[in-house]
């Protein structure tokens, strides 16, 4: 079989017993359609496409996909060989989908951001993550893990944090731990709504200056008598402040400047 290849930051997982796992949280169904991301040596994919309607597959690794292949005479599963990134699901699918993955380290960022593009087309995501950065996209305010992330992250989508997955499940094994969470997309937004796009150069205003106190780090874009119309205390710094405060910060500030491209470069 392929050995992993440490410049894609492949960690195949390799225990039944999670694989189990995996399968009674997102309980598939016979007539689900699922996209998984990263299948490496197919682990979690041989099981889904014996069980759903329909499965695509996206693995970068070309050797990877072409193993995979194999399974095609299922007639009811697809590889596709390309980054998750330059892959576009309206071009596939008609009909709303179910994601899984096993998203590589160094790029669960991007893949996240690449997920919020597309929420209207998804039921929902269940992704395995390291646990550091599982933990910043669940976090609560008031907690030295949240951030922006964080805020834009449960503005699109509920997690739900579902378990731990130790680093003895994957081949190579990492020196982390990992967590699997569920995303369920939020209906009627989108990254590209103004209020989301407005989100993004906020928060990337409030957590540039984080020891600063909102009031004064957000000066520029909303008054500290706005702030205290809102019931937003201006003496909080920037992890104190809940979701929810923010989209209200967001909806009535001004002079914000919407260079939300950029966003997950800035993380």
């Amino acid at each position: 079989m392929p050995k992993a290849k440490k410049s894609l930051g492949q960690n195949f997982l390799i225990d039944p017993a999670v694989t189990n796992q995996i399968l009674q949280f997102i309980n598939p169904d016979s007539k689900d359609i699922f996209l998984e991301i990263g299948p490496g040596k197919g682990a979690i994919t041989k099981q889904l496409a014996s069980r759903v309607d329909i499965t695509h597959a996206v693995e970068i690794d070309e050797e990877l996909s072409y193993k995979l292949t194999k399974l095609e005479d299922r007639k009811n599963f697809y590889v596709h060989n390309k980054s998750i990134l330059d892959f576009d699901p309206t071009e596939i699918f008609t009909n709303k989908v179910r994601v899984i993955g096993n998203l590589p380290y160094n790029l669960s960022t991007p893949i996240m951001f690449w997920s919020f593009k597309y929420l209207a087309n998804f039921y929902d995501m269940h992704f395995m993550l390291q646990k550091e950065f599982g933990e910043r996209l669940i976090a609560k305010n008031d907690n030295k893990d949240f951030g922006r992330i964080t805020v834009i992250t449960q503005y699109l989508t509920k997690p739900e944090y579902c378990f731990l997955i130790s680093p003895e499940s994957f081949s190579p094994k990492p020196k982390v731990e990992s967590v699997f969470i569920k995303f369920n997309p939020i209906a009627g937004r989108s990254i590209d709504d103004p209020v989301a796009i407005r989100l993004q150069e906020v928060t990337r205003i409030a957590f540039m200056h984080k020891r600063k106190m909102v009031g004064k780090s957000l000066e520029k874009i909303i008054s500290s008598e706005k702030l205290d119309d809102l019931g937003i205390d201006r003496k909080c710094r920037p992890e104190n402040i809940s979701v929810e405060d923010y989209v209200k910060i967001s909806e009535h500030s001004s002079n914000v400047k919407l260079c939300y491209r950029r966003f997950a470069r800035l993380l």
